[in-house]
């Protein structure tokens, strides 16, 4: 059997990839389609189409997050109810960098094979001030989909030079729950008119590269102006599949992983920013006679004006 705490590295890890993209696979950056200059989200013949605003904004996102893991005998869990700060700032055509930094951390619990044992003697630091500690940044497109080029190259994700100390517990891979909604539509959205879009790709999962296919639904359910703003609701439905074949003590053994995602977005048209997002994602994977395991990932996130 796998071992249990390679399990859970394994599990958080893709827990981590589908709460980034909103799902298993992120999409290749690429033009933004009919508004690549920046463009509006006015409702025209070809329907609502999403963007977010090019240039500089604070956003104030309060998120709750949760996930779990299970497999090879044994499970863990994490939960999260925190306050962070989006500061985009241009980055060149259709690109935003976003860096985040988390202002207020209400719940942060590790518990199961995920929760910190004490090391060397010395107790386990305070996580929620840990948690607050957690910056970083990425460079996105107008739809929210990350470079990934472009951010491994920014100075915040710099790999720490030869001799400087490494943080035992660090909280950065948490902390990047916080962000935009990502994979919106690239075409526009007509009411009550489903539009399904399949791709197939490349993923590296873990190291390893995962042939994948992805079926999305997106669904525009409403335009309300109640408010005085143009809020509009878009369900988004995926699923994706794909296996790998891998070699262990001189065997060979399958991979494959299957996810399933549900998500409602509610966009505001008239500002080009999101409302509020909530996410249910379902991920599975199994090594053949090694075992497998399952995580749920769970996500509920407001957006505001920072002040």
């Amino acid at each position: 059997m796998l071992r249990s705490r390679r399990l859970l590295r394994f599990s958080t890890a893709l827990a981590l990839l589908g709460a980034l993209g909103l799902g298993a696979c992120k999409k290749p950056a690429d033009s933004t389609g009919p508004t690549s200059a920046g463009g509006d989200t006015q409702t025209a013949g070809g329907g609502v189409v999403l963007r977010y605003k090019p240039g500089p904004a604070k956003i104030k996102e309060d998120l709750k997050v949760s996930f779990s893991a299970s497999g090879g005998g044994q499970g863990g869990e994490m939960k999260a109810d925190i306050t962070g700060l989006l500061d985009l700032t241009d980055a060149g055509t259709n690109k935003l960098k976003l860096a985040y930094s988390i202002l207020d951390v209400r719940q942060f619990e590790l518990s199961g094979g995920m929760k910190p044992e004490p090391k060397d003697g010395k107790p386990v630091p305070d996580l929620k001030a840990k948690l607050k500690e957690a910056t970083g940044a990425r460079i996105i497109d107008l739809l929210g989909d990350t470079d990934k080029d472009a951010t491994k190259a920014l100075p915040e994700n710099a790999p720490k030079k030869e001799g400087e100390p490494k943080d035992e517990l660090d909280m950065s891979s948490f902390g990047s729950f916080l962000g935009l909604p990502s994979e919106m539509p690239k075409d526009g959205l007509v009411e009550g008119k489903p539009v399904k879009v399949s791709k197939e790709e490349k993923e590296n999962v873990f190291g390893l590269e995962i042939d994948m296919e992805t079926e999305t639904t997106y669904t525009l359910v409403k335009v309300d102006s109640s408010s005085g703003k143009r809020l509009a609701e878009i369900k988004i439905e995926s699923e994706s599949s794909g296996a790998k074949e891998m070699s262990q003590g001189g065997k060979s053994i399958m991979l494959s992983l299957d996810v399933t995602s549900e998500s409602t977005l509610v966009f505001n048209l008239d500002d080009q920013l999101p409302v509020s997002n909530t996410l249910q994602s379902t991920q599975n994977f199994s090594a053949g006679s090694e075992g497998g395991g399952e995580f749920r990932v769970n996500i509920n996130a407001t957006y505001a004006p920072a002040a």
